[in-house]
């Protein structure tokens, strides 16, 4: 049966607000339906169950973070430009979709490891592909040395991509990127932020 997409969304905004605040362990069909307002038996017409529902759920986070990577990848003028505007693309996402967000850095959880292939693979689709064409077209038109690998190359600035957004929506791992850039006791702005990372980037690629 084909859910009508403003009842889908609102499934699955329900679900991302159950599955970041109790974790996907302990997040509940009950919990979900009564965040929803449905019944459990109109939600099992749709999911099979509840990982189906998290997939779901990844999917749409999934097709957001694609939407940025192609939006600030696409259009720009440098490597560094495409990277910095991402940043504050990332920064607008943690605000608009916070929940998702969460979930994603959940990702990361040893509790989480029988969804690793799964996730890291849609997650691969939906940025490190862009990451890799960025370098290579970036080693083609000289902003970077052509000396450096792509994949290690991209998979440095994708960390860093990574690390960032977590430290979005994590206190712990706020503090703990910051440290590396401002120290602990330095109050650093997130345009300051952007900007010291962006100039560690151009130490570590640029000829």
């Amino acid at each position: 049966m084909k859910l009508n997409p403003e009842k889908q969304q609102r499934i699955i905004d329900a679900s991302a607000k159950v599955f970041a605040k109790e974790g996907y362990h302990h997040a509940s069909i009950a919990n979900i339906c009564a965040e929803a307002g449905i019944s459990n038996g109109a939600l099992y017409k749709y999911f099979e169950n509840k990982e189906s529902l998290f997939f779901t759920v990844i999917d749409y986070c999934t097709s957001k973070v694609d939407e940025i990577y192609r939006k600030h990848f696409h259009s720009r003028s440098t490597i560094f430009e495409a990277i910095e505007n991402l940043f504050r693309g990332l920064a607008v996402f943690s605000v608009e979709y916070n929940l998702y967000l969460r979930i994603y850095s959940n990702l990361g959880s040893s509790s989480m490891n029988r969804f690793a292939d799964e996730t890291a693979e849609k997650f691969r689709k939906a940025s490190s592909i862009y990451t890799i064409k960025l370098v290579e077209e970036s080693k083609e038109s000289g902003e970077i040395r052509k000396s450096m690998e792509t994949e290690k190359a991209a998979y440095l600035i994708d960390t860093i991509i990574t690390m960032y957004s977590y430290s979005l929506v994590s206190e712990y791992q706020k503090l703990r990127f910051k440290s590396f850039f401002a120290g602990l006791n330095d109050s650093l702005s997130t345009e300051d932020l952007i900007e010291r990372i962006i100039s560690m980037l151009r130490q570590a690629l640029e000829n």
